[in-house]
């Protein structure tokens, strides 16, 4: 007699699978959350444009505190401006030394990032020519091993500077990934400039009132760097409107994949229900006219047609629920669907922005959104070619085994919530934003059932789990 095959390595299979698309879910959602979080009051209202050079090239070709001015007085003087420098050197209080970031920022600069005072407060404009500095908590806690500090004098290039504020460290998921290991410090721009000969303001931030996609922002910010004498190929413009767009657009890409599953179950269903009543219909109409097939058997036509429009009707909603317009950057669209010179032009740009930005650093806003957009692309890849195979696969396993459909759904609606509530709690302990899409989560939840329904149920060759008693 052949042993019994365990179902055990099917259910891991299945509970694998379901834990991979609610996390995927969870945290889909919880990224453009945290973009939005990162941009501080602009959130992702911005565009920015970051120097492509480096320390080797003139210092003409780097942006200027005049140019500055010129900007916020005349070609910007409508959008808040935020600009900054970056620099490193050994902050010191007393006999305690530690490395910091330093940068040199203007007044506005935590408008555009995520700096969560926790005393004191950030630089203002009248600070302009003053040695003032905002310190985060790492830095506070490496020289003064408190963070009550506002008020006391740290050391930077041999200066004394005034500390006004501290900033609280971001301990999230993101923050920890670009964490550099040592504390930061803000002081004016115009006094690193001062202290650091070779140093250059490098990047500029411009608050924007289009959220469209239309390259609007980028025509301003570069009309902009014209009036300055600056040319646009020298810098790395980024519209956070479209980068968050694009971030987005991969949890709607993870929905259309779920509610393709739905819309797949609801038809092979409608399918069947339509065969139902036509073989019906087929087999009454051998001894019948249809004046006595409608009289007879109305009440069985009347809810076979309902069901079938209820079906339709939940289609239309789902897809409803999926559908949108898929964003390509106008950049990556030739005019012609056959345009060789096109795709050439664009790997010839491509590789001579690398070559041209081979110093490139990228600023603290840049660095935040490549870790996000890179998680999210992982997110969506795993969901689909991880989370729904192992489901699936698992999921055919228990049918051969010939698993009961009201145990796998017992299952699934246990594990589901579980994976829910672990996810939630997965979120809160790297701290990232709680956005839980009720809608979200429902798509992926009729995705699983209608999945398990029609696979475990669906046991004749024919495909069909309806008689014509049902109709």
């Amino acid at each position: 007699m052949k042993p019994v095959q365990s179902a055990y390595p099917a259910y891991l299979m299945l509970a694998l699978g379901l834990l991979v698309l609610t996390w995927n879910n969870l945290l889909g959602s919880a990224l453009p959350a945290k973009l939005a979080e990162l941009g501080g009051l602009h959130k992702t209202n911005k565009i920015t444009a970051t120097w492509l050079g480096n320390s080797q090239q003139p210092e003409e070709d780097s942006f200027s505190l005049q140019d500055m001015r010129q900007l916020s007085q005349y070609n910007l003087r409508d959008y808040d401006l935020a600009y900054a420098l970056e620099a490193s050197t050994s902050a010191a209080y007393q006999k305690n030394q530690s490395p910091a970031q330093v940068l040199g920022v203007n007044d506005r600069y935590d408008q555009f990032q995520q700096i969560n005072l926790r005393s004191g407060r950030f630089l203002t404009f009248q600070q302009e020519n003053q040695q003032v500095a905002v310190i985060d908590e790492d830095l506070a806690q490496a020289l003064f091993r408190n963070c009550n500090v506002v008020g006391l004098e740290i050391e930077l290039y041999g200066r004394k500077f005034k500390i006004v504020g501290v900033a609280g460290v971001d301990c999230s998921l993101i923050g920890t990934l670009t964490d550099r290991g040592y504390g930061t410090v803000y002081i004016p721009a115009k006094i690193l400039l001062e202290l650091e000969a070779d140093s250059r303001i490098t990047s500029l931030a411009m608050a924007t009132k289009d959220a469209g996609t239309t390259g609007r922002n980028t025509a301003v910010l570069a009309t902009a760097l014209v009036s300055i004498g600056q040319d646009q190929a020298n810098y790395k413009i980024i519209d956070y409107n479209v980068a968050g767009l694009l971030i987005e657009q991969d949890n709607l890409l993870r929905n259309f994949v779920a509610g393709t599953v739905v819309m797949v179950m609801l038809f092979g269903w409608l399918r069947i229900k339509i065969k139902g009543i036509d073989h019906f219909c087929r087999l009454r109409l051998r001894d019948k006219y249809w004046s006595e097939l409608i009289k007879g058997d109305a009440a069985r036509l009347v809810l076979g047609m309902a069901e079938i429009a209820a079906l339709v009707a939940v289609m239309l909603l789902v897809w409803k629920l999926i559908k949108f317009t898929l964003y390509i950057p106008p950049e990556n669209i030739p005019n012609e669907l056959i345009d060789v010179s096109f795709w050439a032009d664009l790997i010839k740009d491509g590789i001579q922005t690398r070559l041209q930005s081979a110093g490139y650093v990228a600023p603290p806003g840049e660095v935040q959104l490549n870790i996000l957009t890179t998680i999210q692309n992982w997110n969506l890849f795993l969901n689909i070619f991880l989370g729904w195979p192992l489901f699936l696969l698992g999921l055919y396993q228990l049918k051969l085994l010939q698993e009961k459909l009201l145990k796998v759904e017992v299952f699934c609606s246990i594990f589901l919530l579980a994976a829910l509530s672990l996810g939630t709690a997965l979120l809160w302990i790297i701290k990232m934003p709680l956005v839980i899409e009720k809608g979200e989560v429902l798509l992926l939840f009729s995705s699983v059932f209608l999945t398990v329904i029609t696979l475990i149920e669906r046991r004749s060759g024919n495909g069909e789990f309806i008689s014509e008693k049902s109709i």
